[in-house]
C-alpha cells in the first residue's frame, strides 16, 4: 500500500538547477499540502492527549523522536542512476545531518531506504522548498514506487547515528498488527529485545508508524556484518530458556509463536549501507 505522495525536502546535487514545469509545480504542491500538515499537527495533538491519558502500553518518560522514512523502488534499469543521484546529492540540507541510507540486499521489494530526523520546519523555508522540488523531480524520472511516512522511536537521532557508524548490515522487520493487537505487538518487540540483551545479542531499534503507511511497527537491527548477524551466542540451551522466561515469554519457542499470533503481515529485509 503506497502512502500519500509527500516527498521530503532535500538539496540537489552540485550544479543541479531548479526546473520550472507543471509536473514540478504539482509535486511541490503535494510536498507542502496544507491538508497533510494539518492532519499531521492534529495527529501530534492526538498523541499528546493519548500520552496524558496513559493509553500507550509500557509508556515511559522518554520523549519519542520523529523520523521521516522513505523507500524507493527503481524503474527497470534505473537503479544505478538512482543510487548515483542519492550518493551525489547533499542530503544534509533537510535536517542538518546526513540521513542513514540502506541499500536492499534481500527481502522486501524496495531498493533504497532513507531514515532521517523529521524536520517539519523545512516546508517554511523557500530554499528548502526549491531544493526539494528539484531533487524530487529527478527522483520521479527514476522510480516506479516511492513511499514516505512518519515514524516514532524512543531511540534518539544521535544514538541512531552512533549505532550506524560501524554497521555493515541492517536487519529490517516491518509488521502489520492484527486487529486490537498493536499494543501487544509493541510489547512483544520490547520483551524480545530484553531476551536478546540477556543472551548477548544485538537488540533492535523499535519504531511505531505515526502516519503515511499501513505498517504499524518496524525494527532495525544494526549489525557489524552478515557473519556477526548469523552467529549464535555460545550458551547452553538452558541459558536461552531462562532468558526467554525472564524476559516475559512462556519459553524460548514462544518467541516466534507469540509473534505470529499478533500480526497479519511481516516483511523481513536485509540491507547494506550506501557509501
Amino acid at each position: 500500500m503506497q502512502g500519500k505522495h509527500v516527498n521530503f525536502p532535500l538539496v540537489p546535487a552540485s550544479g543541479a538547477q531548479i526546473i520550472d514545469s507543471p509536473m514540478l509545480f504539482k509535486r511541490t504542491f503535494q510536498l507542502y499540502d496544507l491538508d497533510y500538515h494539518e492532519k499531521m499537527e492534529g495527529s501530534m495533538m492526538k498523541r499528546a492527549f493519548t500520552a496524558i491519558a496513559g493509553l500507550f502500553l509500557l509508556a515511559t518518560s522518554v520523549q519519542a523522536e520523529e523520523y521521516w522514512i522513505t523507500q524507493y523502488r527503481a524503474a527497470p534499469g534505473k537503479f544505478p542512476a538512482l543510487l548515483e543521484l542519492v550518493k551525489n546529492t547533499d542530503l544534509t540540507f533537510y535536517s542538518g545531518t546526513s540521513p542513514i541510507l540502506m541499500r536492499h540486499s534481500q527481502g522486501n521489494h524496495w531498493d533504497l531506504m532513507v531514515v532521517q530526523k523529521f524536520n517539519p520546519d523545512c516546508r517554511r523555508s523557500e530554499p528548502c522548498i526549491n531544493m526539494a522540488a528539484s531533487f524530487n523531480y529527478e527522483v520521479s524520472q527514476l522510480v516506479d514506487f516511492e513511499l514516505n511516512f512518519v515514524a516514532l522511536s524512543e531511540t534518539d537521532w544521535a544514538t541512531l547515528q552512533q549505532l550506524n557508524e560501524n554497521t555493515g548490515l541492517y536487519h529490517i522487520e516491518m509488521f502489520n498488527a492484527a486487529a486490537g493487537k498493536h499494543d501487544a505487538l509493541l510489547r512483544q518487540r520490547r520483551i524480545e529485545n530484553d531476551y536478546l540483551a540477556r543472551t548477548g545479542q544485538v537488540t533492535n531499534v523499535i519504531f511505531t508508524v505515526d502516519m503515511g503507511s499501513d505498517i504499524d511497527v518496524f525494527t532495525i537491527g544494526f549489525h557489524e556484518s552478515l557473519k556477526t548477524f548469523a552467529e549464535s551466542p555460545d550458551l547452553p540451551p538452558e541459558a536461552f530458556e531462562k532468558a526467554a522466561v525472564d524476559a516475559g515469554f512462556k519459553n524460548r519457542a514462544d518467541i516466534s509463536f507469540h509473534l505470529r499470533e499478533l500480526i497479519v503481515g511481516h516483511h523481513d529485509t536485509l540491507a547494506g549501507p550506501v557509501k
